[in-house]
């Protein structure tokens, strides 16, 4: 496929299509809660990274190619609109972590001895650890803000750790383990009477909430196609060029070393416009709706406790719990023995799991994708109320 056959791709009718035809890696009799770790990707990015490189007639590395470049645009062009960008400029990687750690790498020299960086409690480490070693490296002080009791990262969780002194604030868009997402613009807000920049992960926001860095007034945003039904391939957008140059392949600079192959730039563009072309609102209620009855189903089963979401609601559809006696590796062993698929574990982000379960982190977690059903959450639930069942 040519990137001149991309505008001739059936995307609006295919994303009006029956979710199984969407997502023909769906298999019956499996109920798959492993999202929030990396989607099925969708029927028309499957297309484009199966067909692309035979019949573009140029190498997936040739990033000097004219229709290259033109890839590298238009997909950039889509994420800017995913997002709610304007301007800027947009890098492709190979994931998440390596653009966050190629972004601090960048940054870091400019900070200096008392100088002060903020992470918090809610974060994946991949948004903390190369934050708390260049600060170290710096002579940088590092603050972290804690979460409630109920996993919730407040606004003056983060205020109370602002001071003149901090240049960088590290923050999530949503959890990968509570579901809860802070309030992002009023920290940028808050951020910006200080004079200090922010960075977010949002790895698990495109799929479940609108995102709009504009609006937020956030300098760089990160996340991962493979959790939005695309390919794995970090996409990072930053306000201010001069910021974060020594990242990897970017729309401006298509020759940078160390991206992904052209045709995974492409299926990540075409991945953004897939959730562009969908029912977005719709899409974010299905996910609300079902982890929602996920947790309160979860709730009345005696012996299993759900972390975190303490108003039964969370903008991330997103559910740890645990079953009392029982260990998150053995309850998803079992589930995974009857085609019901859950993530176990502290998922790189132990210190949240920690604000809500102290004693014991490790959780089971679901989390509900745009293909998942409701008989999903019956299967899960059944299953998971007969491990909890006395004398199982």
């Amino acid at each position: 496929m040519t990137f001149g056959e991309l505008g001739a791709l059936p995307l609006t009718a295919l994303v009006t299509r029956p979710v199984t035809e969407q997502f023909p890696d769906l298999r019956p009799g499996v109920a798959r809660f492993d999202a929030p770790a990396g989607t099925l990707v969708h029927h028309a990015v499957r297309d484009v990274l199966t067909r692309y490189p035979a019949r573009a007639g140029e190498s997936s590395a040739d990033v000097a190619h004219p229709r290259s470049r033109t890839v590298l645009d238009w997909a950039a062009g889509r994420f800017r609109a995913l997002i709610g960008a304007r301007g800027g400029v947009v890098s492709f990687g190979a994931d998440m972590t390596s653009l966050t750690e190629g972004f601090v790498r960048s940054v870091a020299p400019a900070l200096r001895p008392g100088d002060e960086v903020m992470c918090t409690a809610l974060d994946h480490a991949a948004n903390v650890d190369p934050w708390r070693e260049s600060a170290v490296r710096q002579g940088a002080v590092v603050r972290v803000a804690d979460l409630s009791p109920s996993g919730e990262l407040t606004v003056d969780a983060v205020t109370e750790q602002l001071s003149p002194r901090t240049r960088w604030i590290a923050v999530t868009a949503g959890s990968n383990v509570l579901g809860s997402a802070p309030d992002i613009p009023a920290i940028c807000a808050a951020a910006r009477s200080t004079g200090a920049r922010i960075f977010v992960d949002g790895v698990q926001a495109p799929a479940h909430r609108f995102v709009d860095v504009a609006a937020w007034g956030c300098d760089a945003f990160v996340t991962s196609a493979d959790k939005w039904y695309g390919p794995r391939c970090g996409v990072l957008w930053n306000r201010d060029g001069r910021l974060g140059s020594a990242v990897v392949r970017t729309a401006d600079r298509p020759g940078a070393e160390h991206g992904p192959g052209i045709e995974v730039v492409l299926a990540a563009g075409v991945a953004a416009e897939v959730l562009l072309n969908w029912d977005r609102p719709a899409v974010f209620r299905h996910g609300e709706r079902l982890a929602n009855l996920l947790a309160r189903g979860l709730r009345m089963i005696d012996g299993v406790r759900v972390l975190g979401r303490p108003d039964g609601r969370s903008p991330i559809p997103i559910v740890s719990f645990q079953v009392v006696g029982r260990s998150a590796a053995d309850v998803a062993a079992i589930l995974a023995e009857e085609g019901i698929a859950v993530g176990h574990g502290t998922f790189g982000a132990e210190a949240a799991l920690r604000a809500v379960s102290p004693d014991v982190p490790e959780s089971l977690r679901a989390g509900v994708a745009r293909y998942t059903t409701r008989d999903d959450v019956r299967a899960l639930l059944g299953g998971v109320a007969a491990i909890a069942a006395p004398g199982v």
